[in-house]
C-alpha cells in the first residue's frame, strides 16, 4: 500500500514538474529580454520557488518598463533550454542492448532485416534535408533546399490520390520541381544520388551487429521507406562495408511502405511466412510496431539525432550546425563506444573550435603569404598537431613561450607591464619584498631595496607600490644586467627558428595578444630580425583594456578568430571573464607539459629552457582530452573530404559551441575542480590552486 502511494506520488511530482517546466518557457520565450535575464543569470541550481519569484519580477519589469521584444528564436530557446552531461560520460548514458544478447537473438531467427538510413548507414547531419544544401550548390541554386523539399510533398500527395500510396521515385520528385526551377533531370538526380553516396558512412554499432550476422551464416536483408532506386542503396551499403546483403525492399519500388503496414507482410511472403525474422530499425512506428504487427522480432534502435540534440548547441548557422551535431551524435549515441568525460570533452566541444580555428589560420597564411607559423607553447601545442594533420605540407614550429619570459624579455620596452605584473598584481597576496624578489629571480635588487627602506620581510601594499617602482626606476642597469644572458639565448633561439623566413606568424589563445606583441617587438624591432611577424588570436578581450590591440587589428597584423571589437562584438560583450569563460577556452588548449619559464645559455652560449614543475595531476585529463579533439578533427575532415569548404566553421558558430558548455560551472566544477592552474606570472609553483579554489575565489568577488 505504501508502495503504491508513493509511486502515485512520484509520477503526479513528474507530471507537476513538466508543467512547470512548460508554463516557465511559455512565460519567458515571449519576450527575448525575458529569456535572456532568466536564463543567462537566473542559476538553475536555486529552488523552483526563488526562480519563480525571479520570473515574476521580470515579467512584471517587463510590463512596467513597457520593455518589449521579439521572441527569442527556436535555435536559442533549446540553447537556453538543452542539457550537458556534467556528472557522467554521455556515450556510458546511452543504453543499447550489449553484442552477445544480440548474437543470442541473432542465433534463435532465420532471417535478419536491417533498416537502412539512421541504422545501418549515417549521414554527417542531423537533419538528413541539410545533404540538400550541397546538391543545391552544386545545381547553382540557393533555395534548392526549400524547392526540393516542396516538390517531394507535392509528388508523395500526388501519388496518394492516382495510387493510393505515397510512395515516389526520384525521378517523379524531380519531374514536380519543374514548377520552381529548370534542371537537365536526369544530370540533377546524378548529382544528389553521389552527393549521398559521398557522404553516407557505415554505422559502427550495427556494422559489429551485421558482422555477427554474417559469422552465424544468417541470411541478410534490408528493409527501407525511400525513394533512391535499389541499385544506389546497393552501392551505398556495398561501399561502406555490407557486402552480403542478399536482397533489398524499397518502398517506392514495392508501391508500399514500412509505415503503412504493408511492406513487411510482403518481405514476409517474398522470403518464407513460416520463417522467424529479427528487424533492426530507427523509426518507433514503422520500425518497432508495423515489424511487430507483422510478425517480427524487433530491436528498436532509438535514432542517435533524438538522443543526442537535446544535449547539442543549436544556435549554429544552418549547414555548419547540422554537420556539428550530426558528427556528435553519431559518435557518442550510436553505442559502438564507451568513452570518458575528458574525450568527450574534446570530441564536442574543443574539438570543433580547435577545428575552426585551424582551418581559418590556414586562409589567413595564404590570403597574407606567410612562410612559417609558430604555435607558442603551451596553447599552440593541440592547435599544431590538428593543423600539421589537416595542412602536413606547411612550415610549423611549436616554440617555448610564456607570460613570465616575454615580460622579463620586453621589460626594456614595457616597463609597466613588467611593474604590473610582478609588483602590482601581486598586492592583493600580500607578500613580502624577498618574495617579490624571488618571484623577479632578482636578488640583486635587495640591498637596493633595504637602503630605500624596504627591509626583506615589508609587505607589498598599494600604498608602497609607487615608491618601489621608484627605486627600479633608479636601479634599472640592475635588472638589464641580470636578464641579459635569457635576452641572449631567446635571440639565439628565434635566430634559428627564423632562419631564411621573411614573414611568420604567432598563434595564441588571446586575449589581449600579449604574447603575440612582444615577440613581435623582440623579433622586428629589438632583434631587427628582417621576419615580419603577424599574429593569430582565437579572441580579444582583455579585462584591463579593452582597446589595447585596436591599432595592430586595424592594420590586420593581428587577427581575431572568434571576436574582438571589430569583429562579433556581440560575442564579446557576452564574454564573461569574471565567470572565468576565458580560463574554461584556454583549458581547451592545454597541454600535459610543464610551463615554460626562462631562456637560458648554456655552457657554450646555446638556448636551454628552464620549466617549472610538471602539473602531472592534470595530464591524464588533458591527453584524453586532446585524443578528443584529434578524433573529432579527424572524423569531420573524412566525412567531408569531397567538401573542403565545409570545414569553414566560423569564428561565430565556434564560440557558440564554447560558450554552450564555459557558461556551464557546474561542469568545470565536476570535470576539472581538481587541475592545478596557475594564473599569475611569477608565482611559484607551491602556491598553485586547483581550478575549483579558483572558482570559489573568483565567483565570490
Amino acid at each position: 500500500m505504501v508502495s503504491q502511494i508513493l509511486q502515485f506520488y512520484r509520477k503526479r511530482r513528474k507530471k507537476f514538474k513538466k508543467k512547470l517546466d512548460r508554463m516557465t518557457r511559455r512565460f519567458t520565450m515571449h519576450n527575448r529580454m525575458i529569456t535572456e535575464a532568466f536564463y543567462k543569470e537566473c542559476s538553475p541550481n536555486i529552488g523552483r520557488f526563488r526562480r519563480g519569484i525571479y520570473l515574476f519580477l521580470l515579467c512584471l519589469a517587463s510590463v512596467a518598463g513597457k520593455v518589449y521584444s521579439h521572441k527569442a528564436s527556436p535555435q536559442e530557446r533549446l540553447d537556453y533550454t538543452n542539457r550537458i552531461f556534467s556528472f557522467r560520460a554521455e556515450s556510458s548514458a546511452v543504453r543499447r542492448p550489449s553484442y552477445p544478447a544480440l548474437a543470442k537473438q541473432i542465433l534463435l531467427c532465420d532471417v535478419v532485416s536491417f533498416d537502412v538510413f539512421d541504422t545501418l548507414l549515417f549521414r554527417p547531419f542531423d537533419d538528413p534535408k541539410s545533404v540538400f544544401y550541397l546538391v543545391g550548390e552544386k545545381l547553382h541554386c540557393p533555395s534548392f533546399l526549400r524547392y526540393r523539399v516542396l516538390a517531394e510533398k507535392q509528388a508523395r500527395k500526388e501519388a496518394q490520390e492516382k495510387k493510393g500510396s505515397n510512395e515516389v521515385t526520384l525521378e517523379e520528385i524531380y519531374r514536380k520541381l519543374d514548377r520552381y526551377v529548370v534542371f537537365d533531370i536526369q544530370h540533377a538526380m546524378e548529382i544528389e544520388v553521389q552527393t549521398e553516396l559521398s557522404l553516407l558512412q557505415a554505422n559502427p554499432y550495427m556494422m559489429q551487429v551485421y558482422q555477427m550476422a554474417v559469422e552465424l551464416e544468417k541470411p541478410i536483408i534490408a528493409v527501407s521507406d525511400m525513394y533512391l532506386p535499389t541499385k544506389v542503396i546497393e552501392e551505398a551499403l556495398k561501399k561502406n562495408g555490407y557486402t552480403q546483403i542478399s536482397r533489398i525492399f524499397l518502398s517506392q519500388e514495392c508501391g508500399f511502405s514500412k509505415r503503412s503496414g504493408r511492406l513487411f507482410p510482403y518481405v514476409r511472403e517474398q522470403m518464407g511466412a513460416k520463417k522467424k525474422y529479427l528487424h533492426f530499425g530507427d523509426n518507433y512506428t514503422a520500425d518497432l510496431l508495423r515489424a511487430k504487427a507483422a510478425g517480427f522480432d524487433t530491436r528498436y534502435y532509438t535514432n542517435v539525432n533524438r538522443l543526442g540534440n537535446p544535449h547539442r548547441c543549436m544556435d549554429l548557422s544552418a549547414l555548419i550546425g547540422s554537420a556539428y551535431r550530426g558528427l556528435v551524435n553519431n559518435r557518442l549515441c550510436c553505442g559502438a563506444y564507451r568513452e570518458n568525460q575528458y574525450f568527450e570533452y574534446g570530441y564536442a566541444y574543443a574539438g570543433f573550435y580547435v577545428l575552426g580555428y585551424c582551418v581559418w589560420i590556414h586562409e589567413r597564411v595564404k590570403e597574407k603569404g606567410i612562410q612559417k607559423l609558430l604555435f607558442l607553447s603551451r596553447d599552440g601545442d593541440i592547435l599544431q598537431k590538428v593543423y600539421q594533420k589537416l595542412y602536413p605540407e606547411e612550415q610549423t614550429e611549436y616554440v617555448y613561450w610564456s607570460r613570465a619570459a616575454a615580460t622579463r624579455l620586453t621589460a626594456g620596452c614595457f616597463r609597466n607591464e613588467f611593474f604590473l605584473r610582478y609588483i602590482k598584481y601581486k598586492i592583493s597576496r600580500r607578500i613580502n619584498m624577498t618574495q617579490m624578489l624571488k618571484a623577479m629571480e632578482l636578488p640583486q635588487m635587495q640591498p637596493v631595496l633595504e637602503k630605500a627602506g624596504f627591509l626583506p620581510d615589508t609587505v607589498l601594499t598599494a600604498e608602497n607600490y609607487e615608491e618601489i617602482v621608484s627605486v627600479f626606476m633608479e636601479h634599472w642597469h640592475i635588472v638589464e644586467e641580470a636578464y641579459a644572458s635569457s635576452n641572449r639565448a631567446a635571440r639565439k633561439y628565434y635566430e634559428e627558428k627564423l632562419s631564411q623566413v621573411s614573414s611568420a606568424a604567432a598563434v595564441d589563445v588571446g586575449w589581449a595578444a600579449s604574447g603575440v606583441s612582444a615577440l613581435r617587438v623582440l623579433v622586428e624591432d629589438i632583434w631587427k630580425m628582417d621576419c615580419k611577424i603577424y599574429g593569430f588570436v582565437s579572441g580579444a578581450n582583455y579585462l584591463h583594456d579593452q582597446n589595447i590591440i585596436e591599432a595592430p587589428l586595424t592594420t590586420g597584423d593581428i587577427e581575431s578568430y572568434m571576436f574582438s571589437q571589430r569583429k562579433n562584438r556581440d560575442l564579446k560583450r557576452h564574454h564573461r571573464v569574471g565567470q572565468l569563460y576565458s580560463v574554461y577556452i584556454e583549458m581547451m588548449l592545454a597541454s600535459p607539459s610543464p610551463s615554460f619559464l626562462q631562456y637560458e645559455e648554456g655552457e657554450n652560449g646555446e638556448p636551454i629552457f628552464r620549466f617549472d614543475l610538471p602539473e602531472v595531476e592534470g595530464y591524464g585529463m588533458i591527453r584524453e582530452m586532446q585524443r578528443g579533439i584529434l578524433t573529432f578533427a579527424e572524423d569531420y575532415t573524412r566525412a567531408f573530404a569531397k567538401y573542403p569548404w565545409m570545414l569553414r566553421i566560423s569564428g561565430e558558430d565556434a564560440y557558440h559551441v564554447c560558450r554552450f558548455i564555459i557558461s556551464r560551472p557546474e561542469y568545470f566544477r565536476n570535470l576539472f575542480g581538481k587541475y592545478p592552474v596557475n594564473r599569475a606570472v611569477g608565482t611559484s609553483s607551491h602556491e598553485m590552486e586547483t581550478l575549483a579554489e579558483l572558482m570559489d575565489r573568483e565567483y565570490q568577488n
